[in-house]
């Protein structure tokens, strides 16, 4: 979601994968256009593994350099701030104003997040296992901080 490129898929595209089957994985990246998807595919399952392995670590090295990406957003017709810490997970806060200040309003762990899903444009949706998941529309001055990155 919040990083320049993510793994989606690794294995066959027909479920698990046996020998001789094609071997694809799969990424989203941000753009400045929005985000965009890719399939490629290899050769040995090693070249699967090696790929697959070399993604996950750089973007975790990615989010550890940059430890916290905090956007401006829109949650249940509140101006929020959402906030990623490498280590601390979610939190959204009231966008400080002289009368409220920056409340925090949810704070979860990471492990908290049961699913997320996003349109590609500008809606967010982060399931932390409550009745309904929370949506997020990102401010148009935000899109290219969370895509680029």
């Amino acid at each position: 979601m919040f990083v320049l490129c993510r793994l989606v898929h690794s294995g066959s595209h027909r479920g698990s994968p046996a020998h001789g089957s094609e071997l694809l994985f799969s990424t989203r990246s941000g753009t400045g256009r929005g985000v965009e998807a890719h399939v490629f595919r290899v050769e040995t399952h090693w070249d699967l593994s090696s790929w697959t392995r070399a993604l996950v670590q750089g973007v975790h090295t990615a989010a550890e350099l940059i430890t916290e990406v905090s956007i401006g957003c829109t949650l249940n017709r509140q101006d929020v701030r959402l906030t990623l810490h490498f280590e601390n997970g979610f939190t959204v806060t009231r966008e400080p104003d002289k009368a409220s200040g920056g409340a925090v309003l949810y704070r979860y762990p990471y492990e908290k997040l049961k699913m997320s899903a996003d349109d590609g444009v500008r809606n967010l949706c982060l399931d932390f296992g409550g009745p309904e998941g929370e949506m997020f529309s990102l401010r148009e001055e935000e899109l290219q901080k969370v895509w680029i990155r």
